[in-house]
């Protein structure tokens, strides 16, 4: 225990303490950015939004390691300084490059500035020094938060590698060789698998350099052949957009930064973005989006129908398919329908749907604000 308390103590942990600190206002300042480029991007294309909502992701991910950075490098010039010169004195075989020059006396010693992590956050104040005092368990709070969903992501893991090999059988020839001409279609290069599942309820994709596409027996039961095509044209999209291994690095930013709700709802919004291009992809496709349309609604249906078969049937959220685990039928059918044909929403709802979860992550940084008063010369200097 007193080895886990010295390592709290490191100038390390208090770094990274303040920078986790400090992505509280700037995950909201970027949370909210993302949210007015996205309501004046809602008419744009998908994969437009879809880029907008990345780029806002990658910015919260990449700007805690850059604070972090600049506090540890104005925590320690002096020390730097100090190496440097000791460096120079020592000179080659030991040879003293640079005399030694006479201590100064006692009372014309100057004392150093100080560099440390609080007087960087916020030079000069009391806040700053108390909140310091309790970096150490903030840090290990967010370490133990890190291992619970890190244990998560890792189980998710291993129930989609379970679902490759249990319950799974090889489709038809018929159906694979439909698999191999939308995949020409697609331009997708690499070979894709086709199995029949009895463990997942909606159409899914698993992994990157050897995908496989697991379909529901009640799909290939109830859809027609037209139908069936289409919900493989929107799996095969995820195929050709890499989606499983960008799902897999949104998943590791929301372990980092599990802390901050506007990481979750970015990341939520990406993930929604995400089905509305494959959407776009598979009608273009399969024929206009009429007939996708009404693919979606039968699959939907099927999905209702069977209600829930076994357990574990229905595909963990936190699993890391390509779509997160939502499958085809993610988000309001009706809103993905609406979408398809271009009508706007029927009400102002879904246009204020940012705003509820921009509002709260607003308020978490209120209190470290007005304690730290955050100084952008110095983290900039």
């Amino acid at each position: 225990m007193s080895e886990i308390q010295t390592l709290l103590q490191q100038p390390a942990t208090q770094v990274i303490g303040w920078a986790l600190l400090h992505f509280l206002w700037q995950g909201t300042l970027i949370g909210t950015l993302t949210a007015l480029a996205l309501a004046a991007l809602r008419r744009s294309a998908a994969d437009v939004r879809y880029v907008v909502g990345t780029i806002g992701l990658s910015l919260m991910l990449t700007l805690p390691a850059v604070t972090a950075v600049q506090l540890w490098r104005a925590a320690t010039p002096a020390t730097t300084g100090a190496a440097a010169a000791a460096h120079l004195r020592q000179g080659y075989g030991g040879q003293a490059m640079i005399p030694d020059v006479a201590s100064p006396p006692a009372a014309a010693v100057e004392i150093a500035p100080d560099h440390s992590p609080a007087s960087v956050a916020g030079p000069g104040t009391i806040d700053a020094v108390r909140l310091e005092r309790w970096l150490p368990g903030l840090v290990l709070g967010w370490l133990c938060g890190v291992a619970v969903l890190t244990l998560r992501l890792i189980s998710g893991w291993l129930w989609v590698q379970r679902m490759k090999s249990h319950g799974a059988s090889p489709a038809g020839a018929g159906w694979q060789h439909i698999v191999i001409r939308l995949s020409r279609r697609l331009h997708i290069a690499r070979r894709v698998r086709l199995l029949e599942s009895a463990l997942v309820d909606v159409p899914t994709v698993i992994g990157w350099i050897k995908p496989v596409v697991l379909l529901p027996a009640s799909a290939l039961a109830g859809l027609s052949p037209v139908q069936l095509e289409a919900i493989l044209a929107h799996e095969l999209a995820h195929v050709r957009r890499h989606d499983y291994l960008f799902n897999l690095l949104q998943s590791v930013v929301e372990t980092l930064l599990f802390y901050h709700p506007a990481v979750w709802w970015v990341s939520a919004r990406i993930r929604l973005e995400r089905e509305d291009c494959c959407d776009d992809i598979a009608s273009r496709v399969c024929g206009g989006a009429t007939l996708y349309a009404r693919a979606l609604a039968a699959m939907e249906e099927l999905r209702g129908r069977d209600g829930t078969t076994e357990p574990g049937a229905a595909m963990p959220r936190f699993a890391l398919a390509a779509d997160g685990g939502t499958g085809p039928g993610a988000g309001s059918l009706l809103r993905r329908i609406r979408r398809l044909f271009g009508k706007p929403e029927p009400d102002r709802r879904a246009r204020l749907a940012a705003w509820p979860a921009a509002l709260v992550a607003a308020a978490c940084p209120l209190l470290p604000l007005a304690a730290v008063q955050w100084n952008l010369g110095n983290l900039l200097a």
